[in-house]
């Protein structure tokens, strides 16, 4: 049988090469160091943690962490985004990947992580805790729906013109970064934007206008899917847009954002020819008070009026599945301040961690809340769902 340990400098060559490997198997050719350099680069290359299990000193399953901190103005949460999951074929049926996600659990609990993340499949995880959270709008924009939009806005046409961003070009990436840096919440710092934006082999292109930089686009590698779009004066997107689908050559774009951007969605429903909404990440709840205070906050922050937020206080009792012990929680509204804490309190709704997650975070809400007996139809209005959206450029 396998020993579970931390991974060091010295393991790094082995572990990119069977995942790499196990990765292949069903994606075809896979290299860990060039789609992901925020983690595996040269210079960032201990940035990840690594949990190993080894058999005779080799290495036959792994699960890395990339840490991460989720920062709102003067609030924070501290994630560990989950990838990299591998165990090599002849290993399988051995369990090792429950060791290795309790293992890599626990010490991110010591570490004092808040929330995990990571992306994959919704039943497979779920095994260990993670469920779906999070809505994202997938627009689909064609060309005839972009020349509609622009056509109909009456725009004073402007020359646009696109630029690769390569990593030397500071004065753009410094220019980007004060753009993203504007978003609700952002996960990136200045040392790693670049390398970020650079996930998945995307590019990163400076918007041009009279010669000035107004603002950047991160393009999938098939020019197929725009990731982020940052401009100075987002209404001009419509036309950055349309400029960037005639330089290419792009019949047909798609771009996902989360419900917290309320300004990009108005003009990417104009924009669009269609759209569908799907759950985003899933992600697994570790410290309630923070993370359910840091979600409130991030839709009050996403909102130009808040009106329509009902002061009040709901308590929510989270059960966890494989434990007796359960946890209330009061959420409380008043005067534009938040306030979550632990309580004695009898919960309004009792939940456990995975119905929690999907109630409280993405359209199945709304199924809830309309059964007869839903104890949500007393929940103060507005408050859920609770937005959780992250760009690819922060996947892992």
């Amino acid at each position: 049988m396998g020993t579970y340990c931390r991974g060091t400098k010295e393991d790094l060559d082995e572990l990119l090469d069977l995942a790499n490997m196990v990765f292949s198997m069903s994606s075809g050719s896979v290299d860990f160091e060039r789609l992901l350099p925020k983690a595996y680069s040269t210079e960032r290359n201990m940035l990840a943690e690594h949990h190993l299990i080894k058999e005779n000193d080799r290495i036959k399953a792994l699960i890395d962490v990339l840490p991460i901190e989720l920062k709102m103005g003067e609030e924070s949460i501290k994630a560990g985004y989950v990838g990299t999951v591998s165990v090599h074929p002849k290993a399988r049926g051995k369990k090792y990947m429950i060791t290795l996600m309790e293992e890599m659990e626990a010490q991110q609990r010591i570490d004092g992580t808040d929330i995990l993340i990571l992306d994959g499949n919704r039943h497979r995880y779920q095994h260990y805790g993670f469920e779906r959270a999070g809505l994202k709008y997938c627009f689909n924009i064609t060309g005839d729906s972009i020349r509609h939009c622009c056509n109909a806005k009456g725009h004073k046409e402007k020359e646009y013109s696109f630029e690769l961003i390569h990593q030397e070009d500071e004065e753009r990436i410094n220019a980007a970064f004060a753009l993203y840096q504007k978003r609700k919440v952002t996960a990136r710092k200045r040392e790693d934007f670049y390398l970020c934006l650079r996930s998945w082999e995307a590019d990163t292109y400076a918007v041009l206008a009279a010669g000035k930089c107004i603002g950047y686009l991160n393009v999938s590698a098939d020019e197929g899917n725009v990731f982020e779009a940052e401009l100075e004066e987002i209404n001009e997107l419509p036309f950055v847009i349309r400029s960037f689908m005639t330089e290419f050559g792009i019949d047909e774009l798609g771009m996902n954002i989360g419900m917290d951007e309320v300004a990009k969605l108005e003009i990417l429903d104009r924009m669009s020819d269609y759209y569908t909404v799907n759950t985003s990440h899933l992600i697994k709840i570790l410290n309630y008070e923070k993370v359910l205070h840091f979600l409130f906050a991030w839709k009050l922050t996403a909102l130009e009026d808040t009106h329509g937020i009902q002061e009040g206080s709901f308590v929510i009792g989270v059960r966890p599945e494989r434990k007796d012990r359960q946890n209330n929680y009061a959420l409380k509204y008043k005067q534009g301040k938040v306030l979550v804490e632990k309580t004695d309190l009898e919960a309004d709704v009792v939940l456990e961690e995975k119905e929690l997650v999907k109630t409280l975070t993405t359209s199945y809400y709304f199924h809830v809340v309309q059964k007869p007996d839903s104890p949500f139809q007393n929940a103060p209005k507005g408050w859920f769902p609770l937005p959780f959206f992250l760009p690819e450029g922060d996947a892992f």
